[in-house]
């Protein structure tokens, strides 16, 4: 009977009780081969105006304050050229709340890995904003300072969803391959996602702050994040709409924007484009470790109504029939075609903020790394 019980008790282990595992196969696990650098994704990384010192993005605060004297727009010329503004990367956004997946990454590998924060743990802070190759090439001059620091030992670098870009772009195009060792990239977005397209026609909104079309048409990162098949669009019978979400002329449709946004887009869906074709023909010179959830319906096309407006997510879907065309297994955000890529994967239940805070990936991460 006692011995019934406790095979009773091991069958409903909670996430508490594997975390409590964790920390105990942490004791004999020894010491961390190499540095790791944690990249996060999209918007998890706090913007500081370094003249006023205030957080523009990434606190409480800001997000209830709404003017400031340099807002998250990135400047744009007379002829909409995209510029460089004053805002510095410095943290991650936090422990609380649904953008905390760096924070999470960092504090799975301190508790059960034994890393120890500015030793052999570094997060890697980067503009979201900018393109992935400008960040790439920032990427590049961390891990060659943090290589000094160990007497030019290779580093890993664990990754979440769009910040498996920045890794694979250093990787394949920025001169990485010789100085990394393990690459762990969790809920990677890597043929890119819908949400990017989302984000345009129905944007963001975080308590008083929020994400206008024109505020994001300066964001050179959101273009590289489009779905690399650019043919998503269905009409209600399911058939598929002559539009491609790598043309300007489906943005024209669908987004109002004036002259010098418009031309601010152009030029990024065009680099982009041709960024992300240069990344995809370019081999990955290691094999990664790719964890990916995939219980969420995801969408990988997105139903255009007759008045224009969109369905995105499955409770807005009226006919069950499209269900089908328009989702696929994933995490909510990235469909698991797109995090698989090319790579084998790990595939759990979870969705794509929750994912970073699973003790089966923290395992799965730290069993890579060793």
């Amino acid at each position: 009977m006692l011995s019934a019980l406790a095979a009773l008790a091991n069958c409903n282990t909670t996430d508490r009780t594997r975390r409590g595992y964790l920390r105990a196969e942490a004791e004999h696990a020894g010491a961390p081969r190499r540095p790791v650098i944690v990249i996060a994704g999209f918007g998890v990384t706090r913007l500081v105006d370094p003249e006023t010192g205030r957080h523009v993005w990434g606190t409480a605060h800001a997000m209830w304050q709404r003017t400031y004297p340099d807002d998250l727009d990135l400047p744009l010329d007379a002829e909409g050229n995209i510029g460089r503004d004053r805002l510095v990367p410095r943290g991650w956004v936090g422990s609380r709340g649904p953008v905390n997946t760096g924070w999470q990454l960092s504090i799975a590998l301190r508790k059960y890995g034994g890393y120890t924060l500015d030793e052999n743990l570094y997060p890697f802070y980067y503009d979201w904003r900018l393109p992935a190759r400008e960040n790439a090439r920032l990427l590049a001059a961390r891990v060659e300072e943090i290589r000094l620091e160990h007497d030019g030992a290779q580093v890993d670098l664990v990754t979440h969803s769009a910040g498996a870009l920045i890794a694979s772009t250093y990787l394949k195009l920025e001169g990485g391959a010789d100085d990394v060792a393990r690459l762990v990239m969790v809920a990677p977005v890597q043929r890119g996602v819908i949400e990017a397209f989302r984000i345009f026609v129905r944007p963001e909104r975080f308590i008083r702050r929020g994400f206008s079309p024109e505020m994001v048409a300066t964001w050179p990162f959101i273009t590289e994040l489009l779905p690399e098949n650019g043919r998503i669009f269905i009409d209600p019978s399911g058939a598929a709409l002559p539009y491609d979400v790598w043309e300007l002329a489906t943005w024209t449709r669908f987004v109002p924007l004036d002259a010098r946004h418009t031309a601010a887009l152009a030029r990024s869906l065009a680099n982009a484009r041709a960024f992300r074709d240069e990344l995809r023909n370019t081999p990955m010179p290691l094999t990664p470790t790719v964890i990916a959830g995939d219980c969420v319906p995801t969408a990988r096309r997105v139903l255009v109504r007759g008045d224009n407006t969109f369905v995105f997510y499955p409770g807005e879907l009226t006919d069950a029939a499209l269900r089908d065309v328009l989702f696929e297994p994933g995490d909510g955000t990235v469909p698991i075609s797109s995090a698989r890529g090319d790579a084998a994967t790990m595939t759990l239940c979870d969705g794509h903020q929750g994912i970073a805070a699973d003790p089966h990936v923290h395992r799965a991460i730290l069993r890579a790394l060793r």
